[in-house]
C-alpha cells in the first residue's frame, strides 16, 4: 500500500511537472512569435522607404545586436529607444545615420542640448542620441567619435569594463572627430 502511494505520488508530480513544461514552452513560443512578428513590419517600413531587400534585412540584424547590447526597444526600421536616449543605426552600405520616417532622409544630427555618440569616425556610423542624464551603454568598439553639444561647459565621462573613469570631455560644447571606443563600455553624458 505504501509503494502504491508512493507510485501515485509520483505520478502526480510528473503529471504537474510536464503541465509546467508545456506552459512554459507554449510562453516562449508565443513571445519568439511575437518578436518575429514585430520584425516584418519594420522590413516593410524599410522597404517603403527605399531600401533594397539585403538593405532591409541587414539592417534589421544590425538593430537586432544593438537592442541586446542597449536593452533598448525597436520603434522604427533603424531606431531604437531606451530611458534618455535613442539610437539610429546607419543603412547598410551608407555613410551618415538618417531618420528613414522623413521622406527627405534628413540626416541625424546631435540636436543641441545632447550628447551624440558615433560608430565611425567624422560623426558617420550609426549615432546615439544622449538627452537625459544617466550612464549609457556604448554598444560598438573601435574608432568613432563624438559631439557634445549639451549646454555650456557640461562635461560627459567615459568608464571603462570595470567602471573606472578613463575620460572627461571638455566642457560643451566640444567635440572629437576620431576617438577610440574600444576602452569605453559606459558614458555618462553630464
Amino acid at each position: 500500500m505504501t509503494q502504491q502511494r508512493t507510485f501515485r505520488g509520483i505520478a502526480r508530480l510528473v503529471t504537474a511537472l510536464a503541465g509546467i513544461f508545456v506552459v512554459l514552452v507554449g510562453g516562449l513560443a508565443t513571445a519568439g512569435a511575437a518578436g518575429a512578428a514585430s520584425t516584418p513590419g519594420f522590413q516593410a517600413q524599410a522597404r517603403n522607404a527605399g531600401l533594397s531587400a539585403g538593405q532591409a534585412e541587414g539592417l534589421q540584424a544590425q538593430v537586432d545586436a544593438y537592442k541586446e547590447r542597449t536593452g533598448g526597444v525597436q520603434t522604427a526600421p533603424n531606431k531604437i529607444a531606451f530611458p534618455g536616449g535613442e539610437l539610429t543605426v546607419v543603412v547598410p552600405g551608407e555613410k551618415y545615420a538618417r531618420d528613414l520616417s522623413d521622406p527627405v532622409g534628413t540626416l541625424a544630427a546631435c540636436q543641441h542640448l545632447r550628447f551624440c555618440a558615433y560608430s565611425g569616425t567624422n560623426f558617420t556610423g550609426s549615432q546615439i542620441n544622449m538627452y537625459t542624464c544617466r550612464t549609457y551603454n556604448i554598444p560598438w568598439s573601435g574608432d568613432g567619435s563624438w559631439d557634445n553639444n549639451q549646454s555650456s561647459g557640461t562635461r560627459a565621462k567615459m568608464y571603462n569594463s570595470s567602471g573606472s573613469l578613463i575620460y572627461t570631455t571638455p566642457g560643451a560644447r566640444s567635440y572629437d572627430k576620431v576617438g577610440s571606443w574600444t576602452p569605453v563600455y559606459k558614458v555618462r553624458n553630464c
